[in-house]
Order: C-alpha cells, then structure tokens, then sequence
C-alpha cells in the first residue's frame, strides 16, 4: 500500500504545473487569438515569486470579477494597478520594451503614445455599458481558469479585449 501511494504521489507531482507554464499557456492563448507566434521572451523575465504572485493574483481578480458588481468591477482597476507597482524592478527591466508586449499592444490600438488615461476611461466606459456581457465574461474566464484551461482563459480575454478595446485582428475560437 505505501508503495502504490508513493508511486500516486509521484505522478500526480510529475503532472504538476509551474507559475511560470501556467503564465506561458495563458500568453499563448492571447497571443495566438491575436495570429501572434506564442512568446518566447516574457516568462524568462519572471522569477518564480513573482511568477506564483501572478498566478494567484490572476486567480483572485476573476474570482472578484466573476462575482462582482459594476462598482467592483470599477474597482479592479485600482488592484491591478497597485500589484504592477509591486512587480520587482528586474523583471520590469526586463520586460521594459519587449518586442513582443509592443507587437501584441499593436493589436489592440495600443503603443508608446497611447494615452493610458483615456484607455481606462475607454474600458471603464465599456463594462459599465455592457456590464451584463462583461460579468459572463469573467464568469467564463473563472470558470476556466478554475479548471486548469489556461490558454482558453488567454484566448477568450484576447478576444474580449479586442471586444472592448477595438480590434485589428479577429478570429473564431478553435475550441
């Protein structure tokens, strides 16, 4: 019995996923909804801790999100905002210019002069307009996420955002 259950164990933490897959999978996902090759040079930047700070950073904003109100919603903007202020300043440094950040903001209408205030005005805008639409949104994207479907969780937001945002790429989901 000891060795059937160390056996169990094993595998079950062979199958384990790490921050940093999960982070990849998810950038996959957003990356090919936008006909983007899959990013080879942002996780690389991210150490484990901060890798682990994401991932359950990510998990706590679309619970919040999926359950919130208009006001909550709203709210998140400020969350999200205060975490990034807790990104340490190698990965920023690392990550400041990535070619491929910069390809995929392309995507959505977004560069190094995009006007970060009137892109939140814009989305604030957006979910208190469609709030009905933008709450089954992170309904899904939780329910996703939950489940382990990263790349889907990627993949959908990619597709939200271009639904928000405007879009200069749109293709149907291949799930």
């Amino acid at each position: 019995m000891k060795r059937f259950l160390a056996i169990l164990a094993i595998i079950l933490l062979a199958q384990a996923i790490t921050d940093k897959e999960i982070i990849q999978q998810a950038l996959n996902g957003l990356f090919e909804e936008n006909k983007l090759p899959d990013p080879t040079t942002i996780v690389p930047c991210i150490d484990d801790d901060t890798a682990h700070k994401l991932v359950v950073f990510g998990g706590e904003v679309l619970e919040k999100a999926a359950k919130g109100s208009i006001a909550d919603l709203v709210s998140l903007v400020a969350l999200i905002k205060g975490f990034g202020d807790q990104i340490p300043q190698s990965v920023s440094d690392c990550l400041d210019g990535n070619k491929e950040f910069e390809a995929l903001g392309l995507k959505y209408g977004i560069d190094n002069n995009t006007d970060t205030d009137a892109l939140e005005k814009k989305i604030i805008t957006y979910v208190t307009l469609h709030y009905l639409e933008v709450h089954k949104w992170f309904g899904d994207l939780n329910t996703n996420w939950k489940a382990g479907k990263y790349y889907q969780v990627g993949y959908d937001g990619g597709s939200y955002g271009h639904k928000v945002l405007g879009s200069s790429v749109s293709i149907p989901n291949p799930t």
